[in-house]
């Protein structure tokens, strides 16, 4: 296999799924966000749970209704601009929308993570194999039955969106504040000159000062692809869910008009196994349960690096991490049996 071209790091807008709100807060708005959802690309998971890796014996008719205050939705990003390479998914949160406490839970799983799957490559013949290979293998089917073996969860519809989705909703809200660290502008800005050179910008945006300050799409781009700045993926992801917390709250507090623009700006650059429907039922019950508060998590837990054949993994305490995940999803509702 030729060399892999370097691959952008790419975000994901996790209230995609829930930005046709604009259909429940404006009444008679409902035609309009399905036009705009007609912009979506559909692409259905397979019905059967089995076949997206649920086991039916822990997820049973007696705690369905229990679970059914916590919705998860996959959210995969990948780097679009070169499709005949091999795909990786460079991003992967599990997205709960949860009714009962009133939050939108952020579940980062860090893509160098070993988790059990069929190895390929320099993982042939063995059962194991890092899980951002997943989307490469087999697309969304196969990261969202992957994620659901490897952590006991019951995901049953992803959301995909390509890097350049991001940087088009971050300029239709006129940008987002984050606090850039010294350190984290020379990277930055090497990530937002390339982009620039991409889109033929002779005028690259580059971020002169430290400090919290307002980013452009851009800029917010070349943020979250830092990597090699702290600790590693593990602060990618941290600015990664920061990002998405920023976007979230200044999205959910701007009027119709201005939730519309983004949603016309975002919807092309989105694939989803959820139909036109099932989104606005999904906008709906966030509106009606109120949920507005953020929070964050990321697996693994530790910091523990190994090696298989020579190549660089994540390795990671089942138990400990399964429990921290489904105790974050779930709180009080948490069930100790799903995980024996």
């Amino acid at each position: 296999m030729r060399k892999l071209k370097k691959r952008t790091k790419v975000i994901l807008i996790v209230f995609i799924t829930l930005i046709s709100l604009v259909a429940i807060a404006a009444g008679g708005m409902y035609y309009v966000a399905m036009k705009q959802l007609d912009k979506v690309k559909y692409s259905p998971l397979p019905k059967d749970k089995k076949e997206i890796g649920i086991d039916e014996n822990i997820y049973t008719e007696e705690n369905e209704g229990i679970k059914g205050n916590y919705i998860n939705i996959l959210l995969i990003g990948i780097d679009a601009r070169h499709p005949e390479d091999f795909a990786r998914c460079d991003t992967m949160i599990v997205a709960t929308i949860d009714k009962k406490h009133k939050k939108l839970k952020l579940s980062s799983i860090m893509r160098d993570m070993v988790v059990t799957m069929e190895g390929r490559g320099t993982m042939e013949g063995l059962n194991t194999d890092r899980i951002n290979q997943s989307y490469g293998y087999g697309g969304a089917p196969l990261t969202t039955k992957v994620i659901n073996e490897n952590f006991k969860t019951n995901v049953q519809d992803f959301v995909k969106i390509d890097f350049s989705g991001m940087e088009k909703v971050v300029d239709a809200i006129g940008g987002i504040e984050i606090d850039v660290k010294e350190a984290e502008i020379p990277v930055m800005n090497n990530y937002i000159r390339e982009l620039s050179r991409l889109q033929n910008d002779s005028t690259p945006p580059l971020v002169t000062k430290a400090g919290k300050q307002l980013l452009n799409g851009r800029q917010t781009l070349g943020y979250c692809r830092i990597r090699y700045v702290g600790n590693r993926d593990f602060d990618r992801t941290l600015r990664q869910r920061n990002v998405l917390t920023e976007i979230f709250s200044k999205v959910t507090s701007q009027d119709i008009t201005k939730i519309m623009e983004v949603t016309s700006e975002v919807l092309p650059y989105v694939e989803t196994s959820l139909e036109k429907k099932e989104i606005i039922s999904l906008a709906k019950e966030v509106a009606l349960n109120g949920v507005n508060k953020v929070e964050q998590f990321r697996l693994p837990l530790e910091d523990n690096v190994i090696y298989i054949r020579n190549e660089y993994f994540l390795g990671w305490d089942r138990q400990k991490n399964l429990e921290a995940l489904h105790k974050f999803i779930y709180e009080e509702d948490y069930d100790e049996n799903v995980l024996n």
